[in-house]
């Protein structure tokens, strides 16, 4: 087996590990992989430096994290690893969020923004611009988060990715929440909620249930609140969705502390300010604090309570050191309007091109889609929804001169050959009847597979009698046909109901007469016509 070859099986099984939510064994492959292959060349060490970061992330290492995206980003300035300095930028920007370093955080955004529309990658700009409203959240900056997002809404009118519909509704549901809409944040959820559920977006999942809490809370319906703050708390327990853990357990502190609940109150912050410390969620574990200081205060205990403030004071000293939003607020709305231009001019760009395509390609796919839409797959017949169509125009056409009959044929004892043979074989026999009807039939026939062991005739031109005499000799053919030898010595007949179509007859009305016909016939023996 050859480098390549090795290293990209052991690539393989180091995304198994972490698929099966298994950090550890992941990160020891990869210390063996990066003793034992020295050399690889950039874009396979990157790969490798990205799966480190994801097992890293899913244990909660944010300086490891940080480290190893700032070791992939060095290796990642080449032209021709432009996809991969974009991924990284953005995921570093995250890390760098998480820490409280938004001065960091925003500029590396602002770089995923320039080099996305550069690149072409319109989906990865638009989240690059949902953080940085983030950003504005986090420093209670709340109007002009939701301001930025309701422009990342209309950048991303055309961008079909679920991920980003959902989360572009995920933060603008938060800034409802933030000014106090607990309405507009429902309603934003129930949008986004089933495409998060169809897609197993679990973190998504968890954050839903975040906000939707929060919001009903505002609502005063504590109950729910507190059972959905539970089940997203499970949620990124499960998925070491380790922000949301600290959210909910923060909030779930606040409840519970308002409701004098004091040991559940306890319990749930400082869960949640452990996780924090650990992770170095900085402005989160400054929330825990703050919280922990009031439930001590209402427990009596003062001691303990300063000792939390002060820690709180002494974070978001640090914080402000860390993230002058003030100061950078100017410089980051002018760079956002900058790039507000190039971005109308791609998405205008993508769509004029997208335009172009679907007319390229409009009248190819349209006789594709004719057919894929009126054709049984199986059969090759024409199926129900050419019959929907084409029936009742024929139906609005009959005359005395120009009659119009059908055949309403079903397959005897079908569900036997399925039973006794297989599926396979029951579908060999459907292909065989189709071919047989189709071999039966004139140019201006069309026989349609109706449903199941069902076929249709429309018999253009032949009175009831006619048609009678059609069905009987395709019943004969049926009977006396070679049909294939896995079939054994089984005998395949079919019943046949005909019916000859009146003025005023809808579709319904004539397919009726005739599925009774088809009654008749199988009640009387089975293998005969009837009209």
């Amino acid at each position: 087996m050859n480098h390549a070859t090795l290293f990209s099986r052991q690539l393989q099984q180091i995304s198994h590990n972490l698929e099966q939510h298994a950090p550890l064994p992941a990160l020891a492959l990869i210390h063996e992989m990066n003793s034992a292959n020295p050399r690889v060349n950039p874009k396979q060490k990157i790969a490798l430096l990205l799966l480190k970061a994801q097992a890293e992330t899913e244990l909660g290492q944010s300086h490891a994290l940080s480290n190893t995206l700032n070791e992939a980003l060095g290796l990642s300035q080449g032209a021709d690893l432009a996809l991969e300095r974009l991924q990284i930028m953005n995921q570093l920007a995250d890390q760098m969020y998480t820490m409280g370093n938004y001065r960091q955080s925003i500029q590396l955004w602002l770089s995923c923004i320039e080099l996305g529309l550069e690149l072409g990658d319109t989906t990865t700009a638009i989240s690059a611009f949902i953080s940085i409203g983030g950003i504005f959240n986090a420093a209670d900056e709340h109007e002009r988060a939701y301001k930025l997002h309701l422009q990342a809404l209309q950048y991303c009118r055309n961008i079909a990715t679920p991920y980003i519909y959902c989360t572009i509704r995920l933060y603008l549901a938060a800034d409802a929440m933030w000014l106090k809409r607990p309405a507009d944040t429902l309603r934003l959820l129930d949008e986004a909620d089933p495409i998060i559920q169809q897609h197993q977006f679990h973190h998504e999942l968890a954050e839903s249930y975040l906000w939707r809490a929060q919001a009903l809370l505002q609502l005063n319906q504590n109950d729910e609140a507190i059972r959905y703050l539970n089940q997203a708390l499970a949620y990124a327990e499960k998925t070491h969705h380790f922000w949301a853990q600290i959210k909910c357990g923060h909030q779930l502190g606040l409840v519970y502390t308002q409701q004098q609940r004091y040991a559940d109150a306890e319990q749930s912050l400082l869960e949640a300010q452990a996780i924090a410390k650990d992770s170095e969620f900085m402005q989160l574990l400054r929330d825990c604090l703050l919280a922990l200081s009031t439930l001590y205060e209402q427990m009596g205990q003062a001691k303990q309570a300063l000792l939390a403030l002060q820690a709180a004071h002494d974070l978001e000293h640090g914080l402000a050191k860390r993230a002058p939003i003030l100061e950078l607020e100017p410089r980051i709305l002018k760079q956002l309007a900058l790039l507000e231009t190039r971005f109308s001019l791609e998405i205008s760009r993508q769509e004029n091109r997208q335009l172009i395509e679907v007319q390229a390609q409009q009248s190819q796919k349209l006789d594709q889609l004719r057919t894929e839409v009126e054709q049984d797959p199986l059969t090759k017949l024409a199926n129900r929804r050419w019959l929907d169509t084409h029936l009742p125009q024929q139906l609005r056409s009959i005359s005395e001169q120009e009659p119009l009959s059908i055949l309403l044929l079903d397959l005897d004892h079908f569900k036997k050959i399925n039973d006794d043979f297989s599926h396979l074989i029951g579908d060999e026999v459907l292909r065989e009847l189709g071919f047989i009807l189709q071999r039966a039939c004139r140019d201006v026939d069309t026989p349609v597979r109706y449903g199941g062991e069902e076929f249709l005739l429309s018999l253009r031109g032949l009175n009831l009698f006619s048609a009678a005499k059609v069905a009987e000799r395709i019943r004969h053919q049926v009977e006396k046909h070679r049909w294939p030898a896995s079939l054994g010595h089984r005998a395949v007949t079919i019943s046949i109901g005909v019916a000859q179509a009146h003025q005023g007859d809808s579709l319904s009305s004539l397919i009726e007469r005739a599925d009774q016909a088809l009654y008749c016939a199988k009640s009387l023996g089975r293998n005969r016509v009837e009209l």
